[in-house]
């Protein structure tokens, strides 16, 4: 009764672990209206590798949308230089224009300065900072004039394609400078000051973004007022922005996986899962059973991936992996910590399908991307409801031949439920088995001898019992 619990309780597992992949699939939340939409999405804490996969399926949102705009909320003390390096590109490859943010308040250090003077349109709001460039490795800042040299260029560039100043870029790198709202429009490091993201649309709204040429192969962006258009010189308008801030907004909230990934890619947490991995694995060498060892390579792994070591998709397809050999685990053997095994196979399938659930990279409408995952939860539901239900019965028929020695089967009696002819039922050791009759046709009441155990059926033959044993079996 406690191993048949047992069982039951994982296939319970894997019920509930698929109704929540049917939840986690939900895509983005959106204020969904008609018109060409403004794209916001709010980005704080540190920059990593999710935060370059969050922007790319902003961009991709934004895309299917036929957005006019893109607006990130920007609060941030800075991140890894690959992510803001590769987010830079993806702003400046972006065919939909981005305005940053940096509402009042907050701020736009180090690597958020970086993706502020990369944007198309840069705003601030009052008492926000921006500034601290200078990079370091580990706990100390990093002096080496050429690696210096090379973000000044990095940085400086950017200020030169959308016409901001490329003095102050430099500064902030060699400096540390940090400016306020106020300062950093004077000196032209941004365009816009506003109190928040409403008023900022509506002063917006009396501006265009153009592409200037300013000598063979030398392309600039910068946003001018409408009504003087006709004083600059530019060759050609990218964006007018009349009557954005009466244009419908959709909020983009990273899905489960991305918010997961952020959660592991947070310094601190890797470093604990890590820590904890380690350690763990080489106390589980020396303590009895399996979890400690599934517990701290799960750790592990995770630690992996947050540190950016392994990719996403590699962990996806590790964890799948790790979860089935979990699975065959508590389906062939007896490791002895009721169902663990199990559990652990069933939340690496399901982190592992958090981690493949489909990106909005695919240019086709937000509803249609939410049906195909729609789809893809319910099979996977309803595969792993059969693997689950699979799993209990293998396990039920090794509990049938693991409670009995099967040395001592020969000679034991019971009673044929069905025809045996040669193949039926019969009732022996308190069970009901399959069973093969040794030779002739044994009727079901009839009773049996059992001549051995093959695999999981029993080999039998006619037997006369005494009475008492009759009685006993029915």
């Amino acid at each position: 009764m406690v191993l048949r619990l047992r069982y039951l309780t994982l296939f319970s597992s894997v019920f509930l672990a698929s109704i929540l992949f049917v939840g986690i699939t939900k895509g983005p939340t959106q204020s969904r209206q008609a018109g060409d939409p403004i794209v916001i999405y709010q980005l704080s804490g540190q920059i990593t590798g999710v935060t370059t996969l969050s922007i790319q399926e902003v961009i991709s949102l934004a895309l299917t949308e036929n957005a006019r705009l893109i607006v990130i909320e920007l609060s941030t003390s800075g991140g890894e230089l690959g992510a803001v390096n590769q987010i830079m590109q993806l702003f400046a490859t972006s065919p939909i224009p981005i305005m940053v943010y940096v509402p009042p308040a907050a701020q736009a250090l180090s690597g958020g300065a970086y993706m502020l003077t990369a944007s198309q349109v840069a705003a601030m709001g009052p008492a926000a900072r921006i500034g601290s460039c200078q990079p370091i490795v580990g706990i100390f800042p990093v002096t080496d004039p050429v690696y210096m040299n090379s973000l000044a260029t990095l940085l400086t560039s950017q200020a030169h394609l959308h016409e901001r100043n490329e003095t102050t870029a430099t500064r902030f790198i060699f400096e540390n400078l940090n400016l306020g709202a106020v300062e950093a429009e004077i000196l032209g490091s941004i365009e816009l000051i506003a109190n928040s993201l409403a008023e900022l649309l509506v002063t917006l709204e009396t501006y265009t973004l153009v592409q200037r040429q300013l000598v063979e192969y030398d392309f600039t962006y910068t946003i001018l007022p409408t009504a003087e258009l006709s004083s600059y010189n530019y060759s050609q308008i990218i964006q007018d922005f009349s009557g954005v801030a009466s244009e419908p907004q959709i909020t983009f909230s990273p899905n489960v996986g991305l918010s997961i990934l952020a959660f592991l890619a947070h310094p601190i947490v890797s470093f604990i899962l890590l820590q904890v991995g380690i350690w763990g694995f080489v106390f589980a060498l020396n303590a009895p059973g399996h979890a400690g060892e599934v517990i701290s390579l799960i750790c592990i792994l995770l630690a992996l991936v947050g540190l950016g070591i392994i990719g996403i998709s590699i962990a996806g397809i590790v964890l799948m992996v790790l979860g089935l050999i979990m699975l065959i685990i508590e389906a062939k053997t007896d490791v002895g910590f009721a169902g663990l095994a199990g559990i652990a196979g069933i939340a690496c399938f399901v982190l592992g399908g958090i981690f493949f659930l489909p990106p909005s990279q695919w240019l086709i409408p937000i509803q249609l991307m939410w049906l195909f995952q729609g789809v893809a939860a319910t099979t996977a539901l309803i595969f792993s409801v059969l693997f689950g239900y699979a799993i209990y019965k293998a396990a039920q028929a090794r509990r049938l031949t693991s409670d009995f020695d099967p040395k001592s089967f020969p000679g034991t009696l019971g009673i044929a439920e069905t025809n045996l002819d040669p193949e039926g039922r019969v009732r022996a050791l308190g069970e009901s088995w399959m069973a093969v009759a040794e030779k002739g046709v044994i009727k079901a009441g009839e009773s049996i001898e059992i001549v051995r155990l093959d695999g999981i059926r029993l080999i039998v033959r006619k037997s006369e019992p005494p009475d008492e044993f009759t009685k006993t079996q029915s």
